[in-house]
Order: C-alpha cells, then structure tokens, then sequence
C-alpha cells in the first residue's frame, strides 16, 4: 500500500491555536529520525526533553524542547534557544544541568556554558512524521520549498526540520524566529509567498497565521 497523500488545507480555524510559551530550546542532533515522542529517546535528548517538561509541570516555565535535524558544529549536541536568539555549543550533561537551573527555570542565560548569537531570523518546519503521518507528508516538501525559494530570493535564512511542535491537524507547520510567529496548513507553493512578504519584507502572512509565542523579543517589528 503507498503512502497517504494529504491534499486539503483542513477544516479547522487557524487563529489562536499557539498554546502559550515562553522559550523554545531546539537540540541540534543532525538527523530527522527520532522517536514519535521525543522523551523517550535515548541518552541526552531524551532527558532534556523529560526535565523540560517536568520543569514546565512544575514551575510553569513555559518552554518548549524539539529536535531539529542541524548537526552540531563541533560534535557533541549544540542547543539553539529563542527568543534569546543563542546558540549553546557541544552541551554536555554538566552543561544541561546549569542550562535547566539556570536559562529553563530562572530565565537567564548561562554564563558558565559557551553561548554565541544567533542573529537574523530562522524558520523551523515540522517534519515528525512518526509522531504523525500529515506532518510527515507535508513537512520534508516544505523544508526543501523555502530552501528553495530562500535561494531564489538571495535571502540568508536557515531552514530546519524539527521534531513535533504541537497541532498536527495544521500540518505543515511553519515556525519563525526570533519573532515566534507560528504558520499553519502550510504547502510547498506558498514557500515563495512567505519568503517574500515575511522573511525579507517583515509582514505577518495572515491567512496561514496560527498565532505568536507570548514572549516576542524587544524591537519586533512585525504587528
């Protein structure tokens, strides 16, 4: 049997479906294959995605943890975070412990592991398919869509596949950084239309706009 091929955009409302946060950590681990829930992975993943989560339950933190398919630059696991728009470098389980202390639960980025900006903006596209077949059938085409149009536009602008991020029932998702905008029912034919009017010009494209993390960086100045 082949696989589904998901073709209607959906029936459900897209406005204000982004469940509140504040932070989203996003683990370099260089491939697209992780287990439908990213908790159980194995090794240093796994453990950071279960205490953000019960940091989350239980202080109320706020932040999100997905994994995306960068590699580490330098070996190890690199840890991206926004909207603090930084890069923690080859993180170590020492490193994730003053990293949950301190950035997770007290909002304030670590001074004792190497931390390096990431500037302009960047754009994370659900490819999960384990976790759910409509984000793993969109997702991958979307991905190579804005890396596409992002070339054809000469616009610098990273394009990451991540783990899940929440509203399957959207696919695809689109998330942009450092504002946090979310977009939703997403197809590889509007991938040129969100380069334009988002990525280069800063405008919010409204009818694919599920929402904005609760916490946008100072200087936004997307409405």
């Amino acid at each position: 049997m082949g696989a589904t091929v998901f073709t209607g955009r959906g029936e459900w409302p897209l406005s204000d479906t982004v469940k509140p946060y504040h932070r989203h950590l996003l683990a370099c681990t260089g491939r697209r294959e992780w287990p439908a829930r990213i908790e159980e992975a194995e090794g240093l993943l796994g453990r950071m995605a279960r205490d953000v989560r019960e940091a989350s339950d239980a202080e109320r933190s706020g932040t999100k943890l997905t994994a995306t398919d960068e590699a580490s630059e330098e070996g190890g696991m690199d840890l991206l975070v926004f909207p603090d728009a930084i890069r923690y470098r080859v993180v170590d389980e020492a490193d994730w412990e003053a990293i949950l202390e301190t950035h997770v639960k007290d909002g304030r980025v670590s001074d004792s592991v190497p931390a390096f900006p990431l500037p302009g903006r960047h754009v994370f596209v659900c490819v999960h398919g384990r976790r759910d077949e409509r984000c793993g059938c969109w997702g991958p085409s979307i991905v190579e869509a804005l890396r596409a149009a992002c070339v054809e536009g000469d616009i610098e602008v990273p394009v990451r596949a991540t783990s899940h991020v929440g509203g399957h029932k959207y696919a695809g998702n689109v998330l942009v950084y450092p504002e946090g905008v979310w977009y939703g029912y997403v197809r590889p034919e509007d991938a040129e239309r969100l380069v334009r009017e988002h990525l280069a010009g800063g405008r919010v494209v409204r009818d694919l706009l599920r929402g904005r993390m609760d916490a946008p960086p100072l200087g936004s100045s997307l409405p």
